[in-house]
This record gives C-alpha cells, sequence and structure tokens, in this order.
C-alpha cells in the first residue's frame, strides 16, 4: 500500500460523498455527512456519535445526532444511490447475490424492532435487533447493496410501541424470507441491474418459506432471467421468523 493508494481512495471517497449532497436540502447536513462516513470507515476503538464528532472536530455530538434524528433525507434513496455505485463498480459478469441475516446486539427497549431472539454470534438467545441483509458479489469484490429490518410480532402487533418509535401504520409483519424476496424483487425490478444473475442464501433464509412465497427452487418472475437460489451454509442460526 502506497501514500498514492491511500491518496486516491481518500479522493473517490471525497468524490462520491459529494456527489450524494442531493439527498439533503442544506449545506451543514451535507458536510456532516461526509464526516459521519469517514468516520466509519476510520480505526476508531468505538464508534457513536461521540468519538465520530471528536474524530470530525466537533465540540458536542449535536450535529452527528441531528443528521441521523433530525435532518430531512431518505434512506432508501441513499440506498439506492450506493447500489448503483455498487454494482457499476464490481461490473455485471458472473453476478451472485447473497442473502443473509445479522443482528445488532441490544441493551434496552426503545430499538426499532429489538426483542429475545436469536443472536449468531454468540449462538443463543439475545436481546437484539435482526437485519436481513443482500449482498452484490462479482470476481472483483462485494458489498451491501439492500437491507431489511426485521420487526417481530411483538412489535408489529402492538402499533403504539410502533408509532412512538417512528415505524408507519403501514408496516406490516414479514418473515424474513419475505423480507428477503421483497429485496430481489425491488434488484430485479430495475432493468439497468446486470443479467442473468443468482442467489444464494443461509440455510436459515431459505428453510421456512411463506406458504404463499417460493421455495428456494422455485421459479419467478424477474427482468432479468429468473434467480437460481441455493441454501449455501451448513449450519443452523434458528428460525427463520
Amino acid at each position: 500500500m502506497t501514500a498514492e493508494q491511500i491518496a486516491g481512495w481518500d479522493a473517490e471517497l471525497a468524490a462520491l460523498t459529494g456527489s450524494l449532497g442531493y439527498l439533503f436540502n442544506r449545506p451543514e447536513p451535507r458536510v456532516v455527512f461526509a464526516q459521519f462516513v469517514e468516520g466509519l470507515l476510520a480505526e476508531l476503538p468505538k464508534k457513536n456519535g461521540w468519538t465520530l464528532s471528536e474524530r470530525a472536530g466537533h465540540v458536542t455530538a449535536d450535529r452527528m445526532q441531528w443528521l441521523l434524528n433530525g435532518s430531512v433525507w431518505s434512506a432508501d434513496a441513499l440506498r439506492d444511490a450506493v447500489r448503483e455505485y455498487v454494482v457499476a463498480g464490481l461490473g455485471d459478469q458472473d453476478v451472485v447475490l447473497i442473502l443473509d441475516d445479522t443482528q445488532a446486539q441490544k441493551k434496552g427497549t426503545k430499538s426499532v424492532g429489538v426483542a429475545f431472539q436469536h443472536l449468531g454470534l454468540t449462538g443463543d438467545v439475545r436481546n437484539c435487533q435482526t437485519m436481513v441483509m443482500l449482498t452484490d458479489a462479482t470476481a472483483a469484490g462485494h458489498a451491501f447493496i439492500d437491507r431489511r429490518l426485521y420487526l417481530p410480532e411483538e412489535w408489529t402487533n402492538d402499533r403504539e410501541r410502533c408509532r412512538e418509535a417512528g415505524v408507519p401504520d403501514e408496516i406490516i409483519f414479514a418473515t424474513k424470507p419475505e423480507l428477503a424476496i421483497s429485496m430481489l424483487e425491488s434488484y430485479g425490478a430495475d432493468s439497468t441491474k446486470p443479467a442473468p444473475w443468482s442467489v444464494t442464501t443461509d440455510a436459515a433464509e431459505t428453510r421456512s418459506q411463506p406458504a404463499s412465497g417460493p421455495g428456494p427452487t422455485t421459479s419467478r418472475s424477474h427482468p432479468s432471467p429468473t434467480p437460481k437460489i441455493s441454501g449455501c451454509s451448513t449450519r443452523s442460526r434458528g428460525r427463520s421468523r
């Protein structure tokens, strides 16, 4: 690794975050957004509002916290822009989409979707959030391109709790396989995405398909050729609720 390579990466990151400025209607969050992304990529012992703010030279964590809690911008629009960037960078040859779930352990009850559920890191039941993730992979590399937060039924059955956490009333319970399928449909609906493409997933994600959805090898209608879905894991991570 050379100083020139590091400088090149820094310049490309600055160009990328700068190109996303249209997501924000004020200059302040545009600047803080770039600092936020740089902080997430930095080698910090802990990454939270305070440590990211200190790295950016802020006196308090208010500006970082406002970016996430108060400023107006669309996370889905950012997701779409990042997905387009990733797909363009990784190329369109032999694309494999990888589905898997990941968890974030929590201590309280206020984080959206937090509940006692299986935590892959520890192999037992902990208080955590669960996200279903979609990764784009080619010979050039791999990167996340989509995500869905899993809301357990104890959340979707408690509309007041959902409203307090900012969950829209139209969000209803969906199993992890249903969330995975919705991401594949979103990917396939974009005619600019490379084709053909195949899908691989953790065994736990394909083992419990909803009655109305396809099984792992059932054909689906896509603008791109029908994906082949195969469970590649030899271990089980608990129920795919």
